[in-house]
């Protein structure tokens, strides 16, 4: 069967066959297909699941989508991939028709693979708190597993239970020389807890679960706390850093450094998060999922005010992503890279020290309570859970006595006079 890529030029000019069909599928997307018949194109999925009642082991299942106008290329491929829903308030991620098809019969589970279980544990358990994982933590777990485990995804469940502890030891030395101790502990944590949930799901196709040797053997390197901030005359070396950055990139780091914010929140941020007129930001969905509504200090208002007046007209983003040709970022915004800033800046820096750093100079302040309520970190002390009954505004001054103390540090040094600047770093 042919396979094309697939865009909205290609699949116009596929012509319609006098007789019978004809089946194309994408090259970009596995599973995806296209049947043209004499009169209409219409898109389906296809995978293999399975299936011990046949001779290769194997029989293959498909699912129509929609019919080409009836809905659009891009459509058809959320339809693949899944996608986000608000249901009953909370949002939650719905399997792919290609998940769906791969759920399949399962029986006693000893047909089930370790490629389904994949799929399984991240349409169907939930966080600690109930809630569905991110389709971004879906995503980048499913990437890393499936970059270190290929050719054990395809492995059954009892065929699972038979990695014996010498293959398990050595695929995490492979992964180890090749991609660190610490991606080598990151995949095999991730791999445990799908097989987990193995052990629950089908216990009578599997009952132990052999990685548990790396870590009774102690094989995996403890993954220690990073201490790693901005620091006395690091301050000016990082101000001096940024400058070898295109203005909105540089823009997006400050706003990180002044609000605490993490990589992602800052680099994503949208129009819709900032209230220029009321000086707050409120970031709906966060990493702990509990909105972020706080303050904007000083300096970060001039950023974004400047950034508001060369926003290119339409785009969403605070920080849009700069187009080009070979370096195209597909997110629509910036990255915010630790390699990049610390190959910039000649700091051992990484993007979350900026926060590590802005909680540090709060705690130097004896800035403490309001420093974990701007970073929006939980508190769950009775008195912070059922009698806070502060606000926002209530957050205003310490957030600006930090973004001062950070600014001095950054234009005066260590060792100048406290004195209140003018928001230079804007300019």
């Amino acid at each position: 069967m042919p396979k094309i890529k697939f865009d909205k030029r290609s699949i116009d000019k596929l012509s319609h066959p006098s007789k019978g069909q004809e089946d194309y599928f994408d090259t970009e997307t596995p599973g995806l297909g296209l049947r043209v018949s004499t009169k209409t194109k219409t898109f389906f999925a296809k995978t293999d699941v399975r299936d011990t009642s046949k001779v290769s082991g194997y029989r293959t299942v498909k699912k129509t989508l929609g019919r080409y106008g009836d809905i659009t290329l891009e459509e058809a491929k959320k339809m693949m991939e899944g996608r986000t829903e608000v249901q009953n308030g909370e949002r939650v991620f719905v399997p792919g028709a290609r998940m769906e098809l791969k759920k399949g019969p399962t029986g006693n589970g000893t047909t089930v693979t370790l490629d389904d279980m994949l799929d399984f544990y991240f349409s169907e358990k939930k966080r600690g708190d109930g809630r569905p994982f991110k389709p971004a933590t879906v995503k980048g777990y499913t990437r890393i597993i499936k970059r270190h485990f290929e050719n054990w995804l395809p492995l059954t469940l009892p065929e699972v239970t038979k990695l014996t502890p010498e293959m398990v030891i050595a695929r995490h030395g492979q992964i180890a020389g090749e991609h660190g101790a610490y991606g080598a502990r990151n995949a095999f944590v991730m791999l445990t807890a799908i097989i987990n949930y193995a052990l629950i799901r089908h216990p009578g196709a599997i009952a132990v679960n052999p990685l548990n040797v790396l870590r009774l053997g102690k094989h995996m390197k403890k993954i220690e706390a990073r201490t790693e901030k901005l620091d006395g005359n690091d301050f000016k070396t990082f101000l001096e850093g940024l400058q070898k950055f295109n203005e909105i990139t540089r823009d997006c780091y400050l706003v990180c450094l002044y609000q605490g914010l993490r990589s992602e929140e800052a680099a994503s941020l949208k129009w819709d998060h900032v209230d220029l007129d009321n000086q707050v930001l409120r970031i709906p969905d966060t990493k702990n999922r509990n909105p972020l509504h706080v303050p904007l200090s000083r300096q970060s208002l001039a950023i974004l005010k400047r950034r508001k007046e060369q926003n290119p007209e339409g785009n969403p983003f605070v920080f849009p992503s700069l187009p080009r040709p070979q370096c195209l970022n597909k997110t629509g915004h910036v990255r915010l890279m630790a390699a990049e800033l610390r190959a910039k800046t000649g700091l051992q820096i990484t993007v979350h020290g900026l926060r590590r750093t802005f909680i540090t100079t709060a705690r130097r302040l004896k800035i403490f309570e309001d420093a974990e309520r701007l970073t929006n970190h939980v508190d769950n002390t009775v008195t912070g859970k059922h009698y806070d009954g502060t606000d926002v505004e209530d957050l205003r001054q310490p957030l600006q006595n930090i973004c001062n103390e950070i600014e001095r540090l950054m234009v005066e040094g260590v060792g100048a006079k406290v004195v209140q600047l003018p928001t230079a770093l804007g300019q």
